[in-house]
């Protein structure tokens, strides 16, 4: 018998995972998706939840977004109920029970850790313990879908409990907003909220020049700073510039590389020499996000290496507008081909070269601009000139973005970018 329970153990958390998702030949539509678990094979085989009521599909990335699953889903049967949900192939969930719960999260009346998913299509409540636990279930049970059919479905995008913001890994289109300070021009899929990249460097800058910072100050870098682009992206593909653990280097010259090349290195080390630490940097770009009435805007690091940081087309005009109006933000985005000595740890000193690469997007003779890139936001930009801010987001390629930027600021009409 012992042996008996061991093999199943290993099927379950070894064998299964790496079996064929389930459905993997069958076509879904989206109405057959409510109350299903979803892996969407096209992007990264990520898991969704499909609630079977507001149809509205949750993004389950880690063990918050469970949590927050539970805590806004979560659904707790009178005992008699609960007691006749099957857990196993050995029960038959009663057809009346099925239609009343199947595809919700299940809480125990019992015992409120006890969290389950009753599972549609074969009336088995599989438990619920934690991300990749319930992941793997996922794949075992879940429908493999596409984003086309996805993007049918509203996506769940905010908790009002756990303040919870997502982008939608489901969005195929281009967003754009053209803002004069006052009033939007010209607007096309801006309230959909998608990862800013570097662009979040720009709230980074001005927080930072809220904390009064003393621009000859020089600080030495550790390795901790150095090695931070590490934790978030894979090493050796972030925007950084020659900087060295023990180099000693001046406030005012990491200020450039963070705004000029895009430096995430820069960014950390700037924070951390704020008076602030990380946590409540973020905190303080939250709060200016919410203090310009910003409602989709969320920021969790300051760099902008995490597609968590997000916001809108619409609402990071207002940053942008805020940011490019101070002289010390945007005569840094213009600067190119600068240059700085740094003492190293045995003392002596190193030219380090700090290049804008934003080649084609100053040949468009912007007074400010600021880019990013992530796999996640794709080609993002913000652009200051003839006293318009312009915002294009998720474009496919420099092609696409300069064209949406140049056809703005011409006063061209475009076509939908969706």
């Amino acid at each position: 018998m012992k042996k008996i329970i061991i093999l199943a153990v290993l099927l379950v958390f070894f064998v299964l995972p790496l079996a064929p998702l389930n459905a993997a030949a069958k076509t879904y539509s989206a109405n057959k998706l409510l109350g299903r678990l979803a892996i969407q094979g096209d992007s990264g085989h990520k898991l969704w939840y499909i609630h079977p009521t507001s149809q509205e599909r949750w993004l389950l990335a880690s063990d918050e977004d469970l949590s927050l699953l539970i805590s806004q889903l979560g659904l707790t049967p009178e005992a008699g109920e609960f007691s006749q949900l099957a857990l196993s192939r050995k029960q038959t969930t009663p057809a009346s029970l099925l239609k009343k719960y199947a595809g919700q999260i299940i809480i125990s009346p019992a015992d409120s850790g006890q969290v389950f998913f009753l599972n549609k299509a074969d009336g088995i409540m599989y438990q619920i313990k934690h991300f990749e636990q319930f992941y793997k279930i996922g794949r075992v049970i879940g429908a493999l879908v596409n984003t086309a059919t996805l993007k049918q479905l509203p996506l769940k995008t905010l908790s009002p409990v756990a303040n919870k913001l997502t982008y939608d890994s489901a969005f195929r289109g281009v967003a754009y907003a053209q803002y004069d300070g006052a009033n939007l021009l010209s607007v096309s899929n801006g309230e959909v909220v998608l990862p800013l990249a570097s662009l979040t460097k720009l709230m980074t800058a001005l927080v930072f020049l809220d904390t009064n910072p003393d621009w000859d100050k020089k600080i030495t870098i550790t390795p901790n700073q150095i090695n931070y682009p590490c934790t978030l992206q894979t090493c050796g593909t972030t925007s950084e510039i020659d900087l060295k653990v023990g180099d000693q280097i001046k406030i005012s010259d990491l200020w450039l590389a963070m705004l000029s090349a895009s430096s995430n290195q820069a960014s950390v080390i700037l924070v951390d020499n704020s008076g602030l630490s990380r946590e409540e940097f973020v905190q303080k770009m939250n709060d200016q996000a919410r203090a310009l009435g910003l409602i989709k805007t969320r920021f969790v690091e300051m760099s902008g290496l995490s597609a968590d940081n997000v916001s809108t087309a619409t609402e990071f005009a207002k940053i942008a507008a805020t940011a490019f109006a101070d002289p010390r933000i945007n005569d840094a985005t213009m600067a190119n081909n600068y240059s700085f000595y740094v003492r190293q740890a045995d003392g002596t000193g190193r030219k380090v070269i700090v290049n804008n690469r934003n080649t084609s997007l100053l040949a468009l003779g912007p007074i400010a601009a600021k880019t990013g890139y992530l796999v996640e936001a794709q080609r993002n930009a913000a652009i200051k000139k003839n006293e318009q801010i312009i915002i294009a987001l998720h474009c496919y390629s420099l092609t696409q973005r300069n064209s949406i930027i140049q056809n703005l600021l011409s006063g061209s009409t475009l076509a939908s970018a969706n």
